[in-house]
């Protein structure tokens, strides 16, 4: 409304405080009347708001402030020319001659459209009142300038607007409830609507009594009350039905809207938002972490989760059975048939545990091919009988995309409490006893038993010291004769362990252990750079043999090792006789032949050794040119009265001719061996009866005694 306060009737006469107009007659020049006309002009030229008065007759203005005159931009020139017409725009005058002729917007507000000297429009509310001035009838007009007023109200409308667009727009749902009038929704955006399956519209103005079933309108109810209860926010976690009859999962914050100090909170605050898509993604990620994604079967993590919590709570009446199980050779499968055949393998190694498990028993997959079962034992023998039961399930051929495949497996199994009460030390337990069915030929099952836990603590102080003995130089190659039967031969290098405590250790001992441990490489590059610089020194028509095992043949390391040793120690390539068994082809013979073939273009000789134990010597010897063929000690024994020994020695022979190898037999320890052997006709002997293993100074002696020709004298 309209600011201007001051009382007119103490300045102008017909003008009352009770907005009545008095007729006056034209006012008396007196001095007390020219002193209020002069009050009067000050007040009005000085008055922050903008007025003027203004002729109704004429229409033209018959004094301005100083305020409308900053307000408009005309000059006071350009005032005395004027009519209040010309501070409109054209749309705006013929309702002012209406309202000036009709006194219509006289004594009360009234909003118009002016117009600056500028050719800017604005809004204004404007107060009429009929008064005197100058002894003539008038009208004063008091403005108030409406741009700041309806910038700010256009402000607050944006904004409301802005708020309105952002909550109908949030992706969450939002609701108001009064509470005062019995949980009224005054607000519910549209997401809210879609999250109960409701349209916003048909929420706003009513309570969740009129919109849900009882029971959800009762925990609606229990949460609002904790809510204000609380007076912070609180977050509640439940499933609902939405109006379709679909089950959804919702997430909710509520918290009362703080009031001024002193008032009791009115209003309630809801934040909801439909989590069952989310929660569902949860679930399956947590199965996932937890479940094998092949099988389908608990993992290493769930494993692990249950027996902690089992192997603790296992006591004399509530024992369980730990079953760490491998199937045995399972890299032949995955190598010959492929990955896709390995994993169907394991689905139905799976599928055969299940079958056997009964309630609260636990089959997991711990990795690869291992799985483990916790059994609860209702009675002793039912480890064994179950570990029974499984061999025999598993003796039944798989069929593995219609070809049938026989598999076996080797079974630990560690008690609780009997043999432990802490998870670790059981696991520790089982996988000991996995370990000794292994060592036991597989396709069985074994207890653990304290004798094992002690043996691993042997090999643990054992493998520490070999790595000690490959540091402190405690290895040494020990040489011995491969007599040719028509010529001097050389040495086979055969590694020994002078052990700082219990004296010179035989490989038997130790070897199994470096091939386990993966020592085995460095131990054999050594034995190959020690063996050639050792064979360098020696007469040129001597050679030396090495042995490899099968995991030194496969490190990719072996063509390196042996380019070396031969550039190191100066020594020819065909001096160089490396030995291998028909185990490295068993399971990747794509792999071994290529290494083979870039072993002989560098000029080494390769031996199969212990010819005759495997099952596919001749197609070996069919794919790969081998320089000579190791007839294995078990076939040289007793060939004196066994005739079938004799009938394999004289085949070999006719396979080397055959290949164009040469044929040696070891383990000659007869005369009566001996001539036999050559009889058939053998290139080279080895054996006690011609040379044990010795030390490297009594080899170099023999050589430089020309011992070796007094050997093959014996001829």
């Amino acid at each position: 409304m309209i600011l201007i306060l001051f009382n007119f009737s103490r300045y102008i006469p017909g003008i009352g405080i009770n907005r009545t107009r008095i007729p006056m007659a034209p006012l008396q020049k007196t001095e007390q009347t020219e002193a209020l006309n002069d009050d009067f002009r000050s007040l009005f030229a000085t008055h922050p708001s903008p007025m003027w008065v203004y002729d109704p007759a004429s229409l033209r203005f018959l004094i301005v402030n100083e305020a409308a005159a900053a307000l408009y931009g005309y000059g006071a020139d350009e005032y005395r020319r004027m009519t209040v017409l010309d501070i409109r725009p054209e749309h705006e005058r013929e309702r002012m001659v209406d309202a000036v002729s009709g006194r219509t917007d006289m004594e009360k507000a009234e909003r118009w459209v002016h117009l600056k000297a500028s050719g800017e429009t604005f809004e204004v509310l404007t107060y009429g009142r009929e008064v005197r001035f100058e002894g003539r009838a008038a009208i004063l007009a008091i403005v108030q300038d409406r741009t700041e007023v309806n910038a700010a109200r256009r402000q607050i409308s944006d904004t409301r607007s802005l708020l309105d667009s952002i909550v109908d727009n949030l992706p969450v749902g939002v609701f108001v409830k009064d509470m005062e009038a019995d949980g009224l929704y005054v607000l519910f955006n549209e997401a809210c609507g879609d999250i109960v399956g409701m349209r916003a519209e048909h929420v706003v103005g009513r309570t969740d009594r009129a919109l849900f079933p009882p029971s959800q309108t009762d925990a609606f109810r229990e949460q609002d009350r904790r809510a204000f209860e609380a007076n912070t926010a609180i977050s509640f976690e439940e499933s609902m039905l939405r109006a379709d009859g679909v089950p959804r999962l919702l997430r909710t914050v509520k918290r009362a809207l703080p009031t001024p100090e002193g008032q009791a909170p009115r209003y309630l605050l809801g934040i909801s938002q439909d989590v069952t898509e989310e929660r569902s993604v949860e679930a399956k990620l947590a199965h996932l972490a937890m479940h094998d994604p092949l099988t389908g079967l608990p993992n290493r993590a769930a494993f692990s989760k249950h027996i902690n919590r089992r192997a603790v709570e296992a006591t004399a009446d509530s024992p369980i059975a730990l079953l760490y199980i491998d199937v045995d050779h399972f890299k032949h499968i995955n190598d010959s048939k492929g990955h896709a055949a390995g994993d169907a393998l394991l689905c139905q190694v799976s599928g055969r545990l299940l079958q056997l498990a009964e309630e609260g028993d636990l089959v997991a997959r711990l990795g690869g091919d291992e799985f483990a079962v916790v059994l609860e034992l209702d009675e002793p023998e039912r480890a064994g009988r179950f570990a029974q039961r499984l061999l025999k399930a598993l003796s039944r051929a798989f069929d593995l995309d219609g070809a049938r495949e026989h598999v076996t497996c080797s079974i630990g199994i560690a008690l609780a409490p009997d043999h432990a009460g802490d998870a670790d030390v059981l696991m520790r337990h089982a996988d000991l006893a996995l370990y000794a069915a292994k060592e036991s030929g597989r396709s069985t099952y074994r207890f653990y038993e304290a004798e094992m836990r002690l043996a691993a603590e042997r090999r643990h102080v054992m493998t520490a010291e070999l790595w000690e003995a490959l540091e402190k130089r405690q290895f040494e190659l020990h040489y011995q004769p491969i007599v040719q039967l028509d010529n001097d031969g050389g040495f086979e290098a055969l590694i020994r362990w002078r052990h700082p405590k219990r004296g010179l250790v035989a490989p038997m001992e130790f070897i199994p252990l470096a091939e386990e441990t993966g020592l085995i490489v460095p131990i054999g590059d050594w034995v190959i750079r020690e063996a050639c610089r050792a064979a360098a020194g020696w007469p040129a028509h001597l050679r030396i043999a090495v042995n490899l095992s099968v995991s030194q043949f496969r490190h990719a390391s072996l063509l390196s090792t042996v380019v070396a040793a031969l550039d190191e120690t100066g020594l020819n390539a065909d001096r160089l006789e490396i030995e291998i068994t028909e185990s490295v082809f068993l399971t990747d013979a794509d792999q071994s032949l290529p290494r083979l073939r870039a072993l002989k273009e560098l000029g080494v000789r390769i031996a199969i050794d212990d010819f005759g134990t495997g099952y596919s010597s001749l197609s070996y010897l069919r794919s790969f040119p081998f320089d000579k063929i190791k007839l294995d000690r078990s076939f040289v024994s007793g060939i004196e009265t066994d005739a079938g020994n004799l009938a394999i020695v004289r085949a070999v022979v006719g396979i080397g001719s055959g290949f164009n190898a040469t044929t040696l037999a070891e383990g000659i320890e007869t005369e009566e061996q001996l001539q036999k052997l050559r009889a058939e006709g053998f290139s080279e002997v080895q054996g006690y009866l011609l040379g044990r293993p010795m030390p490297q100074h009594e080899a170099e002696a023999l050589i430089h005694g020309r011992a070796l020709k007094a050997a093959s004298s014996r001829r």
